[in-house]
């Protein structure tokens, strides 16, 4: 059989959800839709009948008559709802092949009916050429140029080159098959209606027909490769995943002719024709799951069943087949056992096979079911790092659940708490979120642009809604917490400035005149007077106390951290601990731990201030080290700025005892009036105690602002 006598039957092919703003998106064009399907239709009845009359017996080719006959009856049925619905290109390529299909399949009848009453010599009539011609443009195209179609961006230079390359390709595959002068010379006609009798152009048509079929091949696997790296980019993009395996499987069927010119071994007879059925099981898939999202009230269960039978069918078909054949290799004998045998294995995949195929098409129909979506969001909620960490994944669980366009989580004043996407003008679901009675916001969600929500999205986020109202209630709470903490730190700072001008101003001059006092007064006594050491004592005591209170008040609100800043005043403070035998290294900012360090706000820096004079404190009284090291660095991570202090010595270790103490129970409340933490770890080695103190760098309603408008 050689490419002129094949029946290069090319499966059709469909769009996607993601289908392209080529036209229209409002209305679509009932009166056309309408007579698409009954030509299509009458064009596959009267083929069935014609098949009857012509009475022919059943052989392979005839495979060809079966992929015709189903490209009219699916397809017309296809373009006829997509026309229905909406305006766009697809629909008509859709359609062209469903035309191609029925106006082949009548052809191919009508031929054998012609035979039966012609001369073995006569010379087929020129109209028969419809077998083998008339479904090329719909068909190709769809396989060279719908792919790229169903985009909704401008198409970039490459996309139109490529679709001006399929173009090409129909129009010299359609030329090259009308001038045919075959069976010229050998007879004195020609089959096709437009012969060019020349000899060279006869001796060199089967080759370009194999270079133009092998381009098709391989510009139908590039289209695939498109429509397969658009679907690993965009995971909510349906249908191009259907669109991306169907495109290859039409492009793999053209293969034989590439390698055979005579079409291939007997082996690879069904080849073709059943490769093209089973593309028919996710091209109208893809076409299908577009529609349904567009309006069709009450198909879904309908579209999802009939789509599940024929995949079934397909596995189980293939699977038969490849059992007989593996068992009739192992197994002696004339092969009866290992049909038995295929037959009980087929049998027993029937229902596991029923239940896979069910779960993927009603993920690619209706989205994730409620039980994954509960669980994808309920993960979301136990390892966020914050509330309003929380909230931002789980609208992004919520959008990729149930492919939404857009996701808003409102809190009870009508305030933007996380955001997804853009509404783009669909029309919004509201979905209460109600915690103990209580209104504690609203989730707002729109599908994506020419789709809709169906009834039983609806029901899963009314599932997935307490949730998300759960996490609102408590960013609500911890917010309300947080400027608690906010008020009592700063009322805190307010104490500790006064106290300091309590002690600077008026206790340490009080003590200061007192230690004037007693020196004046023992300057009063004679040498020998037995109160003159007593005095001498007294002023010796009097003077300590004013230097413990100086460095009290400097350690409540050390003057350089004002004047200067944060590193500066640790700085400072940690001179006075190697005077004390303790080496202690500062590492911040200039030794490239980060811009931020200079930017720390004062409340903060107080805070921080306060934490490592207490880590310290502990090094120098409990720890018994030699060296210690201090480490300020900020960071700027998805959540906001934030300043991580550690604090590490070499020294004995911290014991459980001691980690329950009252100074690091001190260190716990100033990390959390920050909202921040606080932790101990091992030093390096194992050696030692590192404490490690993690703060935001902006206060939560600049945080909290900025966040919720941050919209991906």
């Amino acid at each position: 059989m050689t490419i002129r006598e094949t029946r290069c039957e090319a499966g059709p092919v469909g769009g996607t959800g993601e289908a392209a703003r080529w036209g229209t998106d409002g209305g679509g064009h009932p009166v056309p839709a309408v007579g698409v399907l009954v030509v299509t239709w009458g064009l596959a009845v009267a083929a069935l009948v014609l098949m009857g009359l012509a009475g022919a017996p059943w052989d392979p080719t005839q495979w060809y008559f079966v992929v015709d006959t189903a490209d009219a009856l699916v397809y017309g049925l296809v373009a006829a709802v997509v026309l229905s619905r909406r305006r766009h290109p697809v629909a008509w390529l859709v359609a062209l092949t469903a035309v191609g299909g029925g106006v082949a399949a009548v052809t191919a009848q009508l031929v054998v009916l012609w035979a039966k009453d012609a001369g073995p010599d006569a010379l087929p009539p020129a109209w028969s050429i419809l077998q083998g011609t008339a479904w090329v443009p719909g068909t190709l195209a769809l396989v060279l140029i719908v792919p790229y179609l169903v985009s909704e961006r401008a198409a970039s230079r490459a996309v139109r080159f490529a679709i001006g390359g399929g173009i090409l390709l129909i129009v010299g595959l359609l030329a090259v098959r009308l001038t045919d002068p075959w069976p010229w010379p050998e007879a004195a006609g020609s089959y096709a209606p437009l012969p060019v009798r020349d000899a060279d152009w006869a001796r060199l048509i089967e080759p370009v027909q194999r270079v133009l079929i092998g381009a098709v091949v391989v510009l139908g696997l590039g289209a695939a490769v498109h429509a397969a790296r658009r679907r690993w980019r965009q995971p909510a993009a349906r249908g191009l995943g259907w669109l991306a395996i169907g495109t290859a499987l039409v492009a793999a069927t053209f293969l034989p002719l590439v390698v055979w010119a005579d079409g291939g071994p007997a082996s690879l007879a069904l080849f073709t024709p059943w490769t093209h059925l089973a593309s028919q099981a996710f091209f109208p898939a893809a076409v299908l799951v577009a529609v349904l999202r567009q309006q069709l009230w009450g198909i879904d269960l309908v579209v999802s069943r009939a789509l599940v039978w024929w995949l079934l069918t397909g596995l189980l078909v293939a699977g038969y087949f490849v059992t007989v054949a593996v068992l009739g290799l192992l197994l002696p004998g004339e092969g009866a056992l290992g049909r038995v045998l295929a037959t009980a294995a087929t049998a027993a995949g029937i229902q596991p096979a029923r239940g896979w195929l069910q779960r993927r098409v009603d993920r690619l129909v209706h989205g994730e079911p409620a039980a994954g979506a509960l669980s994808r969001v309920g993960r979301h909620l136990g390892s966020a790092a914050g509330p309003q960490e929380a909230l931002t994944g789980m609208a992004e669980s919520v959008a990729a659940s149930f492919n939404l366009g857009s996701v808003r989580v409102l809190d009870e004043d009508g305030e933007t708490l996380a955001a997804l996407g853009e509404p783009a003008g669909a029309q919004p679901v509201t979905v209460p979120l109600v915690v103990r009675r209580r209104a504690a916001g609203t989730l707002v969600v729109t599908a994506r642009p020419g789709e809709r929500l169906d009834r039983r999205a609806r029901t899963a986020l009314d599932e997935v809604a307490p949730i998300v109202a759960t996490a609102v209630h408590l960013a609500a709470v911890t917010r309300a917490l947080r400027e608690s903490r906010g008020r009592l730190a700063a009322a805190r700072d307010d104490e500790r400035r006064a106290l300091r001008r309590e002690l600077h101003d008026q206790l340490g001059p009080a003590l200061a005149g007192i230690g004037l006092g007693l020196a004046a007064a023992r300057n009063l006594l004679p040498d020998d007077s037995p109160a003159g050491p007593l005095l001498t004592r007294l002023r010796t005591e009097a003077d300590a106390r004013v230097d413990e209170v100086r460095v009290l008040a400097r350690g409540l609100v050390p003057p350089v951290l004002a004047e200067l800043g944060l590193v500066p005043a640790v700085r400072e403070l940690v001179m006075r601990y190697e005077a004390d035998g303790l080496q202690v290294v500062v590492r911040a900012d200039g030794d490239g731990c980060g811009a931020a360090v200079r930017d720390v706000p004062q409340e903060v820096a107080g805070a921080v201030y306060a934490v490592v004079a207490e880590a310290l404190r502990n090094v120098s009284r409990h720890a018994r080290a030699r060296t210690c090291t201090v480490t300020l660095a900020g960071l700027a991570p998805d959540a906001g700025p934030r300043l991580t202090v550690s604090v590490e010595d070499d020294g004995r270790g911290m014991g459980p005892a001691v980690r329950a103490g009252v100074g690091t129970q001190s260190l716990r409340e100033r990390a959390e009036t920050l909202g921040g933490t606080v932790t101990w770890q091992p030093g390096e080695g194992g050696r030692g105690t590192r404490v490690v103190l993690d703060v935001p760098l902006v206060r939560d309603g600049e945080q909290e602002e900025e966040v919720r408008g941050r919209v991906r």
